[in-house]
């Protein structure tokens, strides 16, 4: 989703049988391997060159790294020759680390490989992009379409992606049919009907630990004029629970994934002529689903413009067999000269 002062205000899953189409169907897992841990043929997609340049946590202060609950380890301006880079609006990386998937809020994957020095990463190799299609397979036509806002995979491959605009929730198979992959519609209960424009689903999580597996969790944008609460969806095999998330003005959640605990970690933005933009990282607890009141959760980092952030819309998690939590956030740059896309590293603290 833009900012409003740049005047870009965006209105914004053996194969699997239709699961997803309500989830109705189970998943079917032989010979499903998965996109971000295997080489996946893109067909459709096409080479491009990103270029990564540091930049520090607080740029008057180079060795600062305490970020509230959090270790800044590090960050990069991305940049590309390509017209089609921008925009990026939802993330997830691979569990090693290594494989970056994120989407496009003008209708575009992109895939790359991270590059390390140790735990530190470095830039991105091998870049790739290609136009998300539709459920015919073919690339979304016009920005109504082409919002994307949320993702989150499967640990099988299955690329799930939330839109504005036109509200759903499409699932491809990534890892059968790489970015040729066509849209498998998922029913949202309605949800769609009720949002704004530009308060669309700007968060999609995928419940690795759900009963249902897989299981997905919707975040709406902007808050509920009456309950004062964020709108949310648990999309189950057969069902669509609603779910509420408390608001926490001025901030917007933007991004959100689930920790191995059960725990779900959210990220918001907010935004103002005069304070400038601002990241908020929240923690909720496992559990989250069986109650009825607002969610809220604690909070891990609060910041404003005095630190590298943009517009912070992607959100990933990377946890190592030592038991070490890496959290990634990526900024949406609106395609404005005066913005940047960024890539940030934060460890959370034990």
């Amino acid at each position: 989703m833009a900012v409003p002062d740049l005047q870009k205000a965006r209105k914004r899953t053996r194969r699997i049988s239709m699961i997803l189409g309500a989830l109705g169907l189970a998943l079917l897992l032989y010979g499903l391997f998965s996109f971000l841990e295997a080489d996946a043929e893109l067909s459709g997609a096409k080479d491009i060159e990103v270029s990564a340049s540091p930049v520090f946590w607080n740029p008057n202060d180079w060795e600062e790294k305490d970020a509230g609950a959090l270790r800044f380890v590090a960050g990069l301006a991305l940049t590309s020759s390509e017209s089609a880079f921008g925009g990026l609006s939802g993330l997830h990386i691979s569990k090693d680390g290594t494989k970056l998937l994120a989407v496009s809020d003008q209708g575009s994957w992109l895939s790359a490989v991270l590059t390390y020095d140790g735990m530190k990463v470095m830039g991105l190799d091998e870049a790739r992009m290609a136009p998300i299609p539709g459920p015919d397979g073919k690339p979304l036509a016009s920005k109504y379409e082409q919002d994307a806002e949320g993702l989150d995979v499967t640990d099988d491959g299955l690329a799930c992606v939330s839109f504005e605009r036109h509200h759903r929730v499409w699932c491809y198979d990534l890892a059968r049919q790489g970015f040729d992959a066509p849209a498998i519609p998922i029913d949202i209960g309605g949800m769609g009907e009720e949002l704004d424009d530009n308060g669309g689903l700007e968060t999609l999580v995928i419940l690795h630990n759900a009963m249902d597996a897989p299981a997905l969790f919707t975040i709406a944008e902007k808050a509920d004029e009456t309950s004062g609460a964020m709108p949310a969806a648990h999309i189950g095999k057969d069902w669509v629970n609603r779910a509420r998330v408390k608001a926490e003005p001025p901030f917007s959640i933007t991004d959100g994934k689930m920790r191995s605990n059960g725990n779900l970690i959210l990220a918001e933005r907010r935004y103002s002529p005069l304070a400038g933009v601002g990241l908020r990282l929240r923690e909720i607890e496992a559990g989250f689903l069986e109650t009825e009141t607002p969610l809220e959760g604690r909070e891990l980092l609060n910041v404003g413009q005095a630190y590298s952030i943009d517009n912070m819309e992607g959100l990933a998690l990377v946890e190592t067999e030592e038991g070490r939590t890496f959290l990634f956030l990526l900024s949406d740059d609106n395609f404005n000269a005066m913005q940047r896309t960024l890539l940030l590293q934060f460890e959370l603290r034990q």
